[in-house]
C-alpha cells in the first residue's frame, strides 16, 4: 500500500501547475460527499460548488440537462475564474445524463488532464472504475485521480 495522499496539500499545489490544473477525488461515501467537499474547500481557502444544488435552484440550467455536454460543464466552471480553486461535487446526475454518449467519461477525464485555465478544479465524485483505471500519461509528474480512502483525514 502506498503512503496516504495529503489532499489539502494537493489542492493547494494545483495553481502552481502550468497544465493539468485539475484532479478527481473518487469517493465511496456518496452520502458524505457534499460535506467532505465543503470541508476540503474550507481547509484550502477554495470555493465549493455543489452542481446538483445549483441545477435544482437554477431553472435555466435545469432545463438544459439533456443537452449539457462535457464541454458545456467545463465552460460553465470556467466562469468561476475569480477563485483560484473550485471544489466541485454533486455531478453524478450529469454523468447519468451522459450515459448515452459512449465516450463521455473519456472526454471528461481528458479535459481534467489537459485543464490549464482558471479556476483550478477538484472534482469529488462517486467511485468510477473507468476514471480510476485510466492512464493519465501526458503529465505523469502530476496526480490526477485520488481514491478518497487513500487520503489523509480532513
Amino acid at each position: 500500500m502506498s503512503d496516504p495522499v495529503n489532499i489539502v496539500q494537493l489542492v493547494r499545489d494545483l495553481p502552481s501547475r502550468p497544465r493539468g490544473r485539475a484532479c478527481i477525488v473518487l469517493t465511496h461515501d456518496y452520502d458524505g460527499q457534499r460535506k467532505w467537499a465543503a470541508e476540503l474547500a474550507r481547509q484550502t481557502d477554495s470555493e465549493h460548488l455543489d452542481l446538483l444544488q445549483r441545477f435544482v435552484h437554477d431553472e435555466e440550467l435545469a432545463s438544459r440537462i439533456g443537452q449539457f455536454m462535457v464541454s458545456d460543464l467545463f465552460e460553465f466552471l470556467r466562469r468561476h475564474d475569480r477563485t483560484r480553486v473550485l471544489v466541485v461535487s454533486g455531478m453524478e446526475f450529469l454523468k447519468a445524463a451522459w450515459s448515452g454518449q459512449s465516450d463521455a467519461v473519456e472526454q471528461f477525464a481528458s479535459q481534467v488532464e489537459f485543464w490549464d485555465k482558471k479556476p483550478c478544479l477538484v472534482f469529488v465524485l462517486q467511485y468510477d472504475r473507468t476514471i480510476a483505471g485510466r492512464a493519465y500519461r501526458r503529465f505523469p509528474q502530476y496526480t490526477f485521480v485520488v481514491d478518497q480512502k487513500e487520503t489523509l483525514a480532513l
